[in-house]
């Protein structure tokens, strides 16, 4: 089998193989084994490593599919965030389970609109995955472990803090409702008091519990009927947002603690 290529100036390569071409470039997620291949001049390892569809279909034991670069799960289009993060887990070697068990639990949730509003929320960072398949977020508390607004929920390590889900506002346009409420560690800084010994912990959620994801916060913090808290977060990231320098920073913070208490008769629980 005759082996030709030629790579251009920006590392894209085009590579004429059994009488067809085949171009591919680093958002190959398979792209350093495809120079290798092309080094050594294997065509058969090549073509394994060049069929995307061949890969995330190995890799998934077949639930996973790619037409036309587009991955389906069970013959669902997936969600080009969550594709993103396949194709990341496969090009860092992870295994197919987590993530089968994430998307499992994913379409087990009743709202098509939930489902759709957390692929917003899953784009955010240090959102990772658990082996059952959950994802996890994080959440600012008392220092006695309670919800900042109600005081009525435990989040020490081991609680399962739950509302009934029917109860839990389901619209994203309204940012402080009724419900339990988690979130990115980066929209956690923002709500945390030095002064008042708050604390934040991390929080195990199940996809199928999340009810909405609001759209106030930049789909930084979701809504939902039940977490589990798994662990206090270890970094003190408090100290490095609010420094409370100066009276002109306290005196912010207690207006805007004012300013929430308004909204505390409308909803169970928040940041």
């Amino acid at each position: 089998m005759n082996f030709n290529y030629i790579k251009d100036s920006k590392n894209n390569y085009t590579v004429l193989l059994g009488g067809k071409s085949y171009q591919f470039n680093e958002t190959h997620i398979n792209f350093e084994e495809l120079v290798e291949c092309v080094k050594c001049e294997d065509g058969v390892e090549f073509m394994d490593k060049f069929n995307i569809a061949k890969v995330v279909t190995d890799w998934s034991l077949g639930d996973f599919k790619a037409v036309d670069g587009v991955l389906y799960y069970l013959d669902n289009q997936i969600h080009l965030s969550l594709s993103n993060r396949i194709f990341a887990m496969i090009d860092e070697g992870f295994g197919h389970g987590p993530m089968l068990r994430f998307i499992e639990n994913l379409y087990k949730n009743p709202s098509f609109r939930a489902i759709n509003e957390l692929y917003s929320f899953l784009e955010h960072k240090a959102l990772p995955i658990t082996p059952d398949g959950h994802f996890i977020a994080y959440k600012a508390v008392r220092s006695d472990f309670t919800d900042k607004h109600s005081g009525t929920f435990l989040n020490t390590v081991g609680s399962k803090p739950c509302v009934a889900r029917f109860k839990v506002d389901d619209n994203c346009d309204i940012g402080c409702s009724y419900g339990l409420h988690v979130g990115s560690i980066e929209y956690v800084k923002g709500f945390g008091s030095k002064v008042s010994g708050d604390k934040v912990v991390v929080c195990k959620v199940n996809p199928a519990d999340v009810v909405s994801v609001p759209l106030d916060s930049d789909c930084q913090k979701v809504r939902c009927c039940t977490y589990e808290v798994i662990s206090e977060y270890e970094e003190d990231i408090l100290e490095a947002v609010y420094e409370w320098g100066d009276e002109s920073e306290d005196e912010d913070y207690r207006e805007e603690e004012e300013e929430e208490d308004e909204y505390e008769d409308a909803y169970v629980d928040s940041f």
